[in-house]
């Protein structure tokens, strides 16, 4: 069974719409999919039936309507009713959103890594996907608030697959498009860009500088402004005849030393110790450092922060490359083809040999900042390191990289009580935070003190200035929910820590559920082997793995030899939510009774 959101919202099976054919059925089952097998409260689904038109009558409604969804999508997806609405559970690859949304950053790595001709192919099956408006036929409450975000993203995607065609050196062939495109979205600045290029590469070099000038007219008539920085030095290129290779056109690359940093964060706070240490391996000139920490622990934060720093040391360029170990990890020849082509706009080989001697050959004697994000391990990143000194690498990852020869390892613990404090009041501000203190403490404790959940229960509040804190720890109080609260825009929680989740073997992922369940502080290892029915060497070898990954921390006690271990306080949330629901924890009674010896009266989460 196929369901389908990009053009009228259709349910297929077998190839054939089975429906729904009633408006506001198939608004209840947009909204239920746009949620991504999550709950959506009956107030949501109220608000994109009826606005705020809502009767004594609309609970009722929404039960009939789920109750007819039920019947057109049969067993081939769960539609449950879960406190405070319904949720319904489709796998990914049957929903149309979904499937281009996984197209298109398969064509952006590509993209991102030189590979024009694949990223062109894959972003254009993204596109192939729309049949016209996304949702259409629902009700207006549902397209309003859902349409604008969705086409956007669709524009987004245009622009890149004309970024490959670009690349591929078929100028002439985008031209009739983008201009019909550049007609249509008068002020997508990339777009006009875009045009310029292919004007320009199709020997058209006045009419590309023509294309320039009225966008300069529009935005000053319109706006009042001048084209972006990027705009003027392409326009300058041009006006010159300065030809680029065809990977330095695709991305307008304007010829200066790559600057990619992204904006330092005016609100970092704490982590004097590790800022320094960060700091002191970048201004030692060819030197590797490692910053390890859990998800959300600040690790990209603190690197771009000490990099800002650092930047004037290193004249030659900034690097900033994401590795993708909290999902699909890079392989190190995508990495140095973006690296190549961002310090230098040269042709990228085919092989990961021949660009690894390209890249040292070329950065030996330079002075290049290049930081490594979220790398998954060391046989990923030695590729990428210089040969020579000049350059300096810094590498952020959860594992420790202990097997890098020659780096130095800065661990990220828990911020402390201190520190989260700070962060909440530098994003809630003074006022707010001096008026209800316990309030602002309880916060960053149910957040267990962890970076990023504090910055998204802090943005939550600065969004909702009519909220109290104490509303907000209200919200976080109950541990099944509090991953539900701890997201807002692109941040969330539980995305980040359930990547290491995903990387575990099932024997290690059974282990994290069930050794979520007694409602202890921490546990030694016996009472794990015990849990587990493992013996004491197979359960240390699953705790290490738990370790490794960042989803347990190990404990030392005073007078007792024993290793002990808990739960960060958000890992075991997401451990308690995966293991299900209380009224299903009777499949694990009889591992809980063997720790019955252990702790007489055992109490379960």
């Amino acid at each position: 069974m196929r369901f389908r959101l990009l053009g009228p919202v259709e349910v297929h099976d077998g190839g054939v719409p089975v429906g729904p054919n009633a408006r506001k059925l198939r608004t209840v089952l947009a909204v239920l999919l746009l949620a991504r097998s999550k709950v959506v409260s009956n107030a949501r689904l109220t608000t994109m039936l009826w606005g705020d038109q809502r009767t004594a009558a609309s609970a009722a409604q929404i039960q009939t309507y789920v109750s007819r969804l039920r019947r057109l999508v049969g067993p081939d997806a769960e539609l449950v009713r879960q406190h405070p609405g319904y949720l319904l559970r489709v796998p990914p690859e049957e929903i149309d959103l979904f499937e281009f949304e996984r197209l298109a950053a398969d064509g952006r790595r590509s993209l991102a890594a030189g590979q024009f001709a694949r990223a062109a192919d894959e972003l254009r099956g993204a596109l192939a996907l729309w049949r016209g408006p996304a949702l259409s036929g629902v009700t207006d409450f549902l397209g309003d608030a859902e349409r604008p975000r969705l086409e956007e993203a669709r524009l987004a995607v245009w622009e890149d697959r004309v970024q490959a065609d670009l690349g591929l050196g078929a100028h002439a062939g985008v031209v009739s498009e983008l201009t019909g495109f550049v007609a249509e979205h008068p002020l997508r600045e990339r777009q006009r860009a875009q045009l310029m290029l292919a004007l320009h590469g199709s020997g058209r070099q006045a009419e590309a500088l023509t294309t320039y000038d009225d966008y300069r007219r529009l935005l000053a008539d319109e706006m009042g402004i001048d084209p972006g920085a990027d705009l003027q030095e392409l326009h300058n290129r041009i006006l010159t005849a300065r030809q680029a290779s065809p990977a330095v056109r695709a991305t307008i690359a304007i010829g200066a030393p790559p600057a990619q940093l992204p904006a330092d964060i005016a609100d970092f706070t704490g982590r004097a110790r590790e800022v320094d240490l960060v700091v002191g391996t970048m201004r030692r000139h060819g030197s590797v450092c490692v910053v390890s920490g859990m998800a959300g622990a600040g690790k990209s934060a603190l690197a771009v922060h000490a990099a800002h720093r650092c930047r004037s040391d290193y004249p030659d360029g900034q690097l900033l490359v994401d590795l993708g170990g909290s999902g699909r990890s890079v392989d190190p020849a995508e990495a140095l083809a973006v690296m190549l082509t961002a310090l230098w706009g040269t042709a990228v080989p085919d092989t990961l040999e021949d660009r690894i001697r390209l890249y040292r050959s070329r950065i030996v004697g330079r002075r290049v900042l290049i930081l490594l994000d979220d790398a998954v391990s060391e046989s990923q990143v030695r590729p990428l390191l210089p040969g020579g000194p000049g350059s300096t690498v810094v590498v952020t990852a959860r594992r420790r990289l202990v097997a890098l020869e020659g780096a130095a390892l800065v661990d990220l613990p828990m911020p402390s009580p201190h520190e989260s404090l700070g962060l909440l009041h530098a994003i809630v501000g003074d006022d707010r935070f001096r008026a209800e203190p316990v309030a602002a403490q309880r916060i960053v404790e149910l957040c267990g003190h962890l970076p990023l959940a504090v910055r998204i229960a802090g943005a939550r509040l600065a969004a909702k200035p009519h909220w109290t804190l104490t509303r907000l720890a209200g919200l976080l109080t109950d541990r099944r929910g509090r991953l539900d609260e701890l997201r807002v825009a692109d941040l969330d929680v539980r995305a980040r820590l359930i990547s290491g989740y995903c990387g575990l073997d099932e024997q290690a992922r059974h282990a994290f559920r069930l050794l979520s369940l007694p409602d202890v502080p921490h546990f030694p290892s016996r009472a794990a082997a015990l849990l587990l029915d493992l013996t004491s060497a197979e359960a240390d070898e699953v705790l290490e793995q738990l370790v490794d990954a960042r989803l347990l921390d190990v404990v030392v006690m005073r007078g007792d030899a024993r290793l002990h271990y808990r739960f960060p306080e958000l890992v075991r949330c997401l451990a308690l939510e995966l293991a299900g629901p209380e009224d299903q924890l009777g499949r694990h009674r009889a591992a809980l009774h063997r720790l019955s010896g252990m702790w007489p009266e055992p109490r379960f989460a």
